[in-house]
């Protein structure tokens, strides 16, 4: 499943950060030419702000709570 959002701020960073952890499947960050995992906060510093990114998760997760959890990054 894919999630489109954006960062804002460095306050979005340390907020996606948070929600990443707080699952237990693993989620990933793709920029238009880099991908990360959304668990490593140092990486995530290295996003663009105010640029389309995409949120990343395996096949079978129920996204349910997640989607919710995402809500204020969607435009």
């Amino acid at each position: 499943m894919v999630i489109e959002f954006q960062l804002k701020d460095k306050d979005d960073v340390l907020k996606l950060n948070k929600i990443a952890t707080s699952y237990t499947f693993d989620i990933w960050v793709h920029s238009e030419n880099q991908m990360f995992d959304a668990k490593t906060l140092i990486a995530l510093y290295t996003l663009p702000f105010n640029q389309d990114l995409k949120l990343v998760i395996e096949e079978g997760v129920t996204p349910k709570a997640l989607l919710k959890d995402m809500e204020s990054f969607q435009n």
